[in-house]
């Protein structure tokens, strides 16, 4: 398995941070869908949702598996 680190920025951190008091334990599989979809949780302001999609330019949609982020 080939591992690779990104440091998150402000803004990303941010971002996970509420999708994951919004989503609980749900939070990646949710984001998987708001980037499949493109339809963001309406409760994220524009600057966080451009970080999720920064994110996801980043490192690619299914990616997002095999972050750990506490």
């Amino acid at each position: 398995m080939k591992i690779i680190a990104i440091e998150l920025s402000r803004n990303e951190k941010a971002a996970i941070e509420k999708m994951k008091k919004i989503h609980g334990e749900n939070w990646k599989n949710e984001l998987k869908k708001n980037w499949r979809t493109g339809v963001y949780t309406w409760e994220l302001d524009s600057d966080e949702i451009a970080a999720l999609q920064h994110l996801r330019n980043t490192i690619g949609n299914n990616a997002i598996d095999n972050i750990y982020y506490d």
